[in-house]
C-alpha cells in the first residue's frame, strides 16, 4: 500500500472517529462558501480546555471557530461568542485558515481577537481600503484543530494536518492567507502553501526554516530571528572586557546544546560563531539526548551522562590567567537542573549564564535559581508598540485573559499581529485605487500581493515587521532579557535589556558570583555550592578578628597579627590595648588618699586633744570634726575610682560595683563636709544676730547635728533611688 493510500485511510479514520464528539453539524443553510463539506464537527471544548488534554484523551479534527462575517452568530463553539454588530450591505470577504495541534490555544485565540476587531471597526463594516477609504473588506477566520497530539504522536498528527489543509483550499472558496500552526507542526503548512499558491505566516524562529524560498516563495516567517536570542549577552561581555582592558581570548565561553532540535542546535550555533569572530576561547558542546551514552538510557534522562557535560561547561578553578566561564545552554528543563546543581557542587560563578530555559516557566519554578540568570525570545511585556485596538502587547494579553479565560503568552501577541499584518498588506496595495477589486485581486493578481508582502515595514503591535531575502522577520532585534531586582523591588523579575529602545533594565554582566570580593570579605565555600542563585553574591564579611585588605577570590580572611585585633568586615587591623589605668596612676592615687586620710586623722586627733582650748571652743569643733568625717569620706572615691576596671574577657560585676560607690563616698563625703560648714555659718549668724538685739542666745550642738542629718537623708534618698532606676554599670567598648 502507498504512503498516500495510508495517509488517506487515517484521515478518513480521524473524520469516522469524530462523529463520536460531534454536537451538532454546520447548518447547510449557513452560508459557509463549503466548509460544511469537510464534514467536520464543531470542537467539544473551548480553545484552552482542549490545551489541556493529556495523552489519555482522545480527539479527531473538529472545528474551532469559524468567524464568518455573513454569519455573525456562525461561531461554532457556543462557548466564544463573536461579535453582533450590524452588517453592512456590501464588503469584501477575505479568508484566513488555521489549523493547530491541540497543545496551541495561544496561536489560536489571538487571531480570534485581530479579526473580532477588526470586522467591528467602522462601526461593524469592516477595514476601509482604497483610496477613498469607501470600500470596506472583513475576514472569516477557520480555525480547525487537526487533534491532539499528545494522544496519537506527531508523526500522525502531521498527516491529518496536510489532509486538513489540503480538503480546506480543494473545498472553501475564498480562503487567501493560512495562519501558521505552533511548534512541530508549522512545518506541515510548507507543503500545502507551496501546492495552494497560498501565503502563510509562520511563527517560527530558527532561520533554517526559510532557508528553502526559491522553491517555496509563499511562506512568511513573522518571528524574528532566533539565532540572535544570546548575542546581546555577548556583545556585552565584550564591551565589558573592553572597558577593563582584558582580551577577549582570556574568557571562555562554554557553550552546550541539543542536537536533535533545530530551534536548539541553530540558536546556540549562532552563538558560537559570534563569539568566535569576538575572539573569546570557545568551546563548543554538543549532545544527541536520543543517544544512550549507558546502553538502556537515554541520554536526556541519564544523570552522570548530563553532570559530565556540566563538568566540561565549568570546573571550581579557571586558572590564574582566565575568567571564569560564560555559559550558554540550549537545554530542555530537565537538562538545566541537572546542569545546575552539578556546577554548584563544583564551585562554579559563571561571569554569565544565558539558557533557553530562563524565559519559560521553568524559571517560575525554580525562583530562587534564576537570579542574573539571561535568555532571549520573541515579544517581552515591555514592548511599547502599539496599534489602534491595544495600548501594547501586554493590553492584548489582558483583554484575552476577559474573553478566554487565561493569561496568555507571546505567542497570544504574534497570532493577534498576523491578521493585522495581512491588513496592512492589503491597505497599502490598494492604496492608490477609487475603486479596489479585492476578489479579482486576491484570485488573479495573488502573486503581486505576495511580492508586496515581500517588500512591507509594516508597524504591529509585535512591533516592526518587514522580511529580510529569505522572507522572514528582520524588523526589529528580539527580545533580550535577564532577571533582575527592578527599582526597590526585593523579587527578581524579568527584565527587558535589548531592544535599547524598548529596555527596563540594564544588562548586569559580569555576574556578581564571578566577581572578586571586596575589601573586608572573602568567598563563602558554603554559598558557592549551597546557594541556588549560582550567578548571586558569593561573598560574605570577614569574622572579628580577621581582614581582607584587598579584593579576592579567598576562601577565608587573614588573621590579625598578635597583640591587634578588628571589627566584622574589616580590611585592617588595629593594635589591642586594654586601656586600663596603668599601675603608676594607681600608686599616686593611692598616695594622696593616704595623705588625705593621714591629714584628715591628724586633724581629728588634734581636735580631740585641743577640744576645751578656748580658740578652739569657739571654732565649733563639732562643725571641724564632721567636716574632717566629710573630707575622709570623699577623698575614698579615689579607691572604687581606681578600681572600677576590668580587663577584655574578665568579668565587669566587681567593676560595676566600683562604679556604683563612687557618687555614694564622693556626694556623701561632699554634703557632709558643707552642710556642716553651712551649720556652722548658721550658728554664727544666730549669735551675731542676736548679740546685736542684746539678747542671749543658745545653739546647741544637737541642731547642727539635725541640720545635717535631714541634708544627709535626701541625698541618701537620691543615691539609692539612683542605684535602683539606673545602676551605673562598667562597659568595655571597642574604638
Amino acid at each position: 500500500m502507498t504512503a498516500s493510500c495510508c495517509r488517506l485511510l487515517y484521515f478518513l479514520s480521524a473524520l469516522t472517529i469524530a462523529t463520536t464528539y460531534a454536537q451538532e453539524p454546520i447548518d447547510d443553510a449557513i452560508e459557509d462558501n463549503g466548509l460544511s463539506n469537510l464534514n467536520l464537527p464543531p470542537c467539544p471544548a473551548t480553545s484552552y480546555e482542549i490545551s489541556q488534554y493529556g495523552p489519555d484523551t482522545p480527539l479527531s479534527a473538529c472545528i474551532l471557530y469559524d468567524l464568518n462575517p455573513r454569519n455573525d452568530d456562525a461561531l461554532v463553539n457556543s462557548t466564544i461568542n463573536s461579535t453582533n454588530a450590524t452588517q453592512p450591505s456590501s464588503f469584501t470577504e477575505v479568508g484566513l485558515v488555521q489549523v493547530t495541534p491541540s497543545g496551541c490555544h495561544n496561536h489560536r485565540d489571538g487571531a480570534n481577537t485581530a479579526v473580532s476587531k477588526l470586522n467591528n471597526d467602522n462601526d461593524g463594516r469592516g477595514v476601509a481600503i482604497g483610496h477613498f477609504g469607501t470600500s470596506y473588506i472583513k475576514f472569516r477566520l477557520i480555525s480547525i484543530i487537526g487533534g491532539n497530539n499528545n494522544n496519537i504522536g506527531n508523526d500522525a498528527y502531521s498527516v491529518v494536518h496536510e489532509e486538513i489543509l489540503d480538503e480546506v483550499f480543494q473545498n472553501v472558496d475564498n480562503v487567501h492567507f493560512m495562519l501558521g500552526s505552533c511548534s512541530f507542526a508549522s512545518a506541515n503548512d510548507k507543503p500545502m502553501a507551496l501546492k495552494h499558491a497560498k501565503i502563510v505566516l509562520s511563527q517560527v524562529g530558527p532561520p533554517g526554516f526559510y532557508m528553502d524560498v526559491a522553491n517555496n516563495p509563499y511562506v512568511f516567517g513573522i518571528h524574528v530571528n532566533s539565532d540572535t536570542y544570546s548575542l546581546p549577552a555577548l556583545k556585552a561581555l565584550q564591551f565589558h572586557l573592553d572597558a577593563t582592558g582584558e582580551s577577549t581570548k582570556k574568557q571562555p565561553v562554554r557553550v552546550v546544546y541539543r542536537d536533535r532540535s533545530e530551534f536548539f542546535k541553530s540558536t546556540c550555533r549562532s552563538a558560537i560563531d559570534a563569539a568566535t569572530l569576538q575572539g573569546f576561547d570557545v568551546t563548543a558542546i554538543e549532545f544527541n539526548p536520543d543517544g544512550e551514552e549507558t546502553p538502556g538510557v537515554p541520554n536526556s534522562q541519564n544523570v552522570e551522562f548530563l553532570e559530565g557535560l556540566a563538568d566540561q561547561l565549568c570546573s571550581a578553578d579557571e586558572g590564574p590567567n582566565t575568567n571564569n566561564a560564560a555559559v550558554i545552554a540550549c537545554v530542555q528543563e530537565r537538562d538545566a537542573d541537572v546542569m545546575l546543581a552539578r556546577m554548584r557542587l563544583n564551585g562554579c560563578r559563571p561571569t554569565l549564564a544565558w539558557f533557553t530555559t530562563a524565559t519559560w516557566g521553568w524559571a517560575a519554578r525554580n525562583s530562587d535559581s534564576i537570579p542574573f540568570f539571561l535568555g532571549g525570545g520573541q515579544w517581552h511585556e515591555n514592548f511599547a508598540y502599539s496599534d489602534k485596538y491595544f495600548e501594547n502587547g501586554k493590553a492584548v494579553l489582558e483583554y484575552g485573559k476577559e474573553k478566554f479565560g487565561y493569561m496568555g503568552s507571546y505567542d497570544h501577541v504574534v497570532s493577534y499581529a498576523m491578521p493585522m499584518l495581512i491588513v496592512e498588506l492589503l491597505t497599502s496595495f490598494f492604496k492608490i485605487a477609487d475603486s479596489p477589486n479585492v476578489t479579482d485581486t486576491l484570485v488573479n493578481r495573488y502573486e503581486e500581493i505576495r511580492r508586496s508582502l515581500t517588500n512591507i515595514n509594516a508597524h504591529t503591535i509585535f512591533g516592526p515587521v518587514s522580511f529580510n531575502e529569505y522572507q522572514r522577520n528582520d524588523g526589529r532585534a528580539a527580545a533580550g532579557m535577564q532577571w533582575v531586582q527592578k527599582g526597590n523591588a526585593t523579587a527578581f523579575q524579568l527584565g527587558c535589556i535589548s531592544p535599547l529602545d524598548q529596555a527596563d533594565v540594564p544588562i548586569v554582566i559580569p555576574s556578581p558570583s564571578s566577581l572578586p570580593c571586596p575589601p573586608g570579605s572573602h568567598l563563602d565555600q558554603k554559598l558557592v555550592e549551597g546557594d541556588p542563585a549560582i550567578l548571586a553574591d558569593k561573598c560574605t564579611l570577614c569574622p572579628a578578628g580577621t581582614f581582607a585588605q584587598y579584593e579576592n577570590t579567598n576562601l577565608q580572611c587573614q588573621q590579625c597579627p598578635e597583640g591587634s585585633t578588628s571589627l566584622e568586615g574589616a580590611n585592617y587591623c588595629v593594635a589591642t590595648k586594654d586601656n586600663l589605668t596603668s599601675v603608676g596612676l594607681q600608686v599616686l592615687g593611692m598616695i594622696f588618699v593616704v595623705i588625705s586620710w593621714s591629714s584628715t586623722i591628724g586633724y581629728m586627733v588634734w581636735l580631740y586633744l585641743k577640744r576645751k582650748d578656748p580658740v578652739v571652743k569657739m571654732s565649733q569643733p563639732e562643725s571641724l570634726f564632721l567636716l574632717c568625717v566629710g573630707a575622709f569620706i570623699s577623698t575614698s572615691a579615689i579607691i572604687p575610682l581606681t578600681l572600677a576596671e576590668a580587663a577584655p574577657g574578665e568579668s565587669t560585676r566587681g567593676a560595676s560595683a566600683a562604679c556604683r560607690s563612687i557618687p555614694f563616698l564622693y556626694s556623701l563625703g561632699w554634703v557632709l563636709m558643707y552642710t556642716s560648714l553651712t551649720a556652722k555659718s548658721w550658728r554664727l549668724f544666730k549669735v551675731a544676730r542676736n548679740a546685736e538685739l542684746a539678747r542671749r542666745v543658745r545653739v546647741s550642738v544637737r541642731e547642727i547635728y539635725v541640720m545635717v542629718a535631714v541634708v544627709l537623708l535626701v541625698d541618701v534618698s537620691i543615691l539609692i533611688a539612683w542605684v535602683v532606676v539606673a545602676p551605673l554599670q562598667y562597659i568595655r567598648t571597642n574604638v
